[in-house]
């Protein structure tokens, strides 16, 4: 029997005009909902139209881009280097957030699939390592960026965390900083974690006094952490957090605490975000080159899509530096 959108609306609970809406990439569709429809389609094994119509799928160029999250500056500067790149070689860019959740990232694989992309950039954090061998056999050229990639061929574009985090080491001990803390974000996400192995190794090595407290990046989190461990007294000269919003948080829990920054405590971020040179002071903190990540995710992907012969595996990795700003100052 022949499966039909209408099997499809029944078995998702939506109507016929919401499938087709998933099917064609709308964003006129709320997660929940996208997500039944996926799974309907997997369980059903329903073929839309467009992707059973050779002529309609060859003219239709489409990569698919996984991302955690677009809110803040960091995926979303990523996507823009990629999906300018993208159109301008004629490529229609197909966003999907999957919110930090496995499974709804494993589904949006399996839609991406179901719609015949011609490429995927995955920007994945996840222990997704399993589900990505299995999808390695498949013929869709794959590119990942800002995660691990082990022993996969996938293309990939990085910043090297661990080198980033030795860095910032040294930098806040040139400084005269000898007892720091550094606030994470989640340290289920590789680049996070890298970066706190060579902050620690690094800082042991100069003989400084580390204290790591793990976070998330959930808006507010780093404030109520930093405002906890100041009832502990203030036996630091800085704070080192995992990216620019912690380190914006870091500062009003300071503050809101009477302490300057950063004749106090000195404060440094991780990404130079765009609003990093108006906070107040303005923020010291180390660059990663976002968009120039996507852009290279791009252009290594159609490459590999429009190269005839083979192409052998490629890593890019991309380099960081310090950007001195007022937040950190010499003791």
């Amino acid at each position: 029997m022949k499966i039909t959108i209408k099997d499809v609306a029944k078995e998702a609970g939506v109507s016929t005009a919401t499938v087709s809406r998933v099917i064609n990439g709308s964003d006129k569709v709320s997660e929940d909902t996208r997500k039944r429809v996926v799974k309907a389609i997997k369980k059903l094994g329903y073929k839309p139209l467009k992707i059973n119509n050779p002529a309609a799928s060859s003219k239709l160029k489409m990569i698919g881009i996984l991302v955690p999250d677009i809110f803040a500056y960091h995926y979303s500067d990523i996507v823009e280097g990629a999906a300018e790149y993208l159109y301008q070689r004629g490529y229609e860019p197909f966003i999907y957030m999957f919110h930090r959740k496995l499974e709804s990232e494993l589904l949006a694989i399996d839609y991406f699939f179901m719609s015949k992309v011609d490429g995927l950039i995955v920007c994945t954090s996840k222990e997704d390592d399993k589900y990505l061998k299995i999808v390695e056999e498949t013929a869709i050229p794959i590119v990942t960026v800002d995660r691990e990639n082990r022993d996969f061929r996938f293309d990939s574009v990085n910043i090297d965390n661990y080198k980033a985090g030795k860095l910032v080491a040294g930098y806040l001990q040139k400084m005269g900083h000898k007892r720091i803390i550094h606030i994470t974000g989640n340290l289920d996400i590789y680049s996070v974690k890298m970066r706190m192995e060579g902050f620690v190794k690094k800082s042991k090595k100069l003989g400084m006094d580390i204290e790591v407290i793990e976070g998330t990046f959930e808006v507010g989190h780093a404030y109520s952490l930093m405002r906890d461990r100041l009832k502990k007294g203030k036996n630091f000269t800085a704070v080192f957090t995992s990216s620019d919003m912690l380190a914006v948080e870091v500062i009003k829990a300071l503050r809101d605490e009477s302490i300057d920054v950063p004749d106090e405590v000195s404060v440094m971020g991780f990404d130079d975000a765009y609003y990093s040179k108006f906070t107040i002071p303005p923020l010291t903190t180390v660059r990663q080159p976002r968009m120039e990540m996507g852009l290279t995710a791009a252009q290594l992907l159609l490459s590999r899509i429009e190269s005839k012969g083979r192409v052998v595996t490629r890593k890019m990795i991309l380099p960081v530096e310090i950007v001195e700003r007022e937040s950190v100052i010499k003791i």
